[in-house]
């Protein structure tokens, strides 16, 4: 309660201090400041590059299972301290990988009693990443492991530990994102098959992992080792200034745009255009409020570039960044490398309220939103060519906008598409399409390229699809021919609290108790459903599977 009165007066203070055009779109709706209360204060997420300050002469001395204890430990400390400097996520790049090369370089003996160890470490910090509440004092950490890479035997024990014990336990963090990539683990020749196999069967379990599409036409030419993603789909990977890699670097800020809104101005002020000239409409208006959410995103990109050092002390001892933020005259230097993301939800609800039909109802709605979203991506794009700046579209997860947008729009507007309490997420179809998974994946995937600021398609089950590795290997060969990015798979997850039984059901099929826990996915993270957001309420009640008839 302190925390979140503490916050919400903060977030007013902060609005007052803004040029009132930016706090005016916020407080409207038209916009939404994400994490207002870090405004200035900090930057969202970052993949850290923990190998580049790791102290491996402090830990040299040490015996094997001190060694192995220190390098969790690390782990730790580094989770710990950059979720209390920063206002998002962490992500290790190629956590299989990573881990590999500091029990190599720390000359740990790879011995049955070292591996046994070593398995009892990785699910200690499993568990402690979903019961730990330093994080402002009660939050958890948004922590995602990208892994699947890695072809040693060790890095492959690594990751065969972490989703064992992942999927035999009641974990619902971290996110863990496997990285598909042919040569590697997509083929049955391949190397790392086993662990895909593995990873499909964890899935089928437990909605975790997701996957990242190493071979999706616009990820072909990216090194799939120099890219990670965080579990709630923000990418950073481009960059102006350096190095394309995501290792080391931050999304620094990022703001969303209300679509539908636009479209009900549209439509109130302008009803008799006709269709051409209402999306003619649409884009000059969308652009007005980007260049607005540009100059904001600016604002607070250079109150953070005055900071010092001494602000970051996590990142300050431990050199987790593309560069030193010790050696820089200028913060800047550090975080020009970083996105600044423009995000958007409801381009369903816009291109209904636009032409009267969903937009994949015909080929022709479908190539309007195509156009939209094209038109959002070129805009971006000469933003970075006029600035030099990494200027990213995000496709929005709106965990909390979901909701906010529409309640800010039903105090000037009235429609059905508002009275439902929440906008669809991205470029996502409704929820409740009933499209089946190939359809959704078809429609979804002309989206994904443009936002490269990050995003996900889901695919729908109506129970989790126990064993069934032959449908989501499938629908990930299928996903890759869409030129999806990020594919994860969704259903309902319930576990009786009295005896741990897990499935479908309002009263426990085995022990006949109501004391029920239903997990679902929200922005990317398994979370209790007692604790959504309004607008997440809704959306999971409309939820309807994606079913093959």
């Amino acid at each position: 309660v302190v925390y979140s009165r503490g916050s919400k007066e903060i977030k007013e203070s902060i609005l007052n201090k803004l040029d009132n055009n930016f706090s005016k779109l916020h407080r409207e709706g038209r916009i939404h400041i994400h994490d207002l209360e870090a405004y200035g204060l900090t930057y969202n997420c970052l993949t850290p590059n923990i190998l580049q300050g790791f102290p491996f002469e402090e830990f040299s001395n040490y015996s094997d299972f001190k060694k192995l204890i220190e390098i969790f430990n690390y782990c730790k400390h580094i989770v710990v301290g950059l979720g209390n400097e920063q206002s998002g996520g962490i992500a290790f790049a190629n956590f299989d990988e990573q881990v590999e090369k500091i029990y190599k370089k720390l000359i740990i003996a790879q011995n049955e009693i070292n591996l046994k160890f070593l398995t009892e470490l990785i699910d200690s910090f499993l568990k402690w990443i979903n019961d730990a509440r330093d994080r402002c004092g009660q939050v958890q950490y948004y922590v995602s492991l990208n892994l699947g890479l890695a072809t040693g035997d060790l890095a492959r024990y690594i990751t065969s530990s972490v989703l064992k014990s992942f999927m035999d336990s009641k974990y619902i963090r971290p996110n863990i994102i496997f990285k598909i990539k042919d040569g590697i683990n997509r083929s049955t020749i391949d190397r790392n098959f086993d662990l895909l196999q593995l990873a499909m069967k964890c899935t089928c379990k437990k909605m975790i992992p997701t996957y990242f599409l190493g071979d999706s036409n616009h990820n072909l030419k990216i090194d799939p080792f120099e890219i990670a993603l965080m579990g709630c789909r923000s990418r950073v990977y481009q960059n102006e200034h350096g190095k394309d890699t995501t290792i080391g670097k931050v999304n620094v800020v990022y703001n969303s745009i209300n679509l539908p809104r636009i479209a009900l101005e549209i439509n109130r002020e302008h009803s008799n255009l006709s269709k051409a000239k209402k999306i003619a409409l649409y884009n000059e208006k969308w652009m007005e409020i980007a260049d607005s959410v540009k100059d904001l995103l600016f604002d607070r990109y250079y109150k953070i570039c005055k900071l010092e050092a001494d602000d970051f002390p996590c990142n300050s001892e431990h050199n987790l960044m593309i560069i030193d933020i010790n050696k820089v005259k200028s913060l800047e230097d550090v975080f020009k490398n970083g996105t600044l993301s423009i995000g958007f939800i409801g381009l369903s609800e816009t291109i209904e309220l636009l032409t009267g039909e969903k937009f994949y109802a015909n080929e022709e709605n479908h190539q309007i939103a195509i156009n939209l979203i094209k038109m959002m991506r070129e805009t971006i794009d000469e933003y970075r060519r006029e600035f030099n700046m990494n200027f990213s579209l995000l496709g929005t997860s709106g965990e909390f906008i979901s909701g906010r947008f529409p309640s800010e729009d039903q105090k000037y507007f009235s429609h059905p598409l508002i009275d439902k309490g929440f906008y669809t997420n991205s470029f996502h179809v409704d929820v409740d399409s009933s499209l089946n998974p190939f359809e959704k994946l078809k429609f979804e995937g002309p989206f994904h390229k443009f936002c490269n600021g990050g995003c996900i398609s889901y695919v729908e089950f109506q129970s989790a699809p126990l064993n069934n590795f032959e449908a989501i290997m499938e629908l990930i060969e299928h996903a890759i021919k869409m030129d999806i990015n990020y594919l994860g798979f969704n259903f309902p997850m319930d576990v009786c609290l009295d005896c741990d039984n897990v499935g479908t059901f309002d009263i426990c099929d085995q022990c006949g108790g109501n004391n029920i826990q239903r997990i679902r996915r929200v922005s990317g993270y398994l979370e209790d459903a007692a604790f959504f957001t309004p607008g997440k309420k809704a959306e999971v009640s409309h939820r309807k599977p994606n079913v093959i008839i």
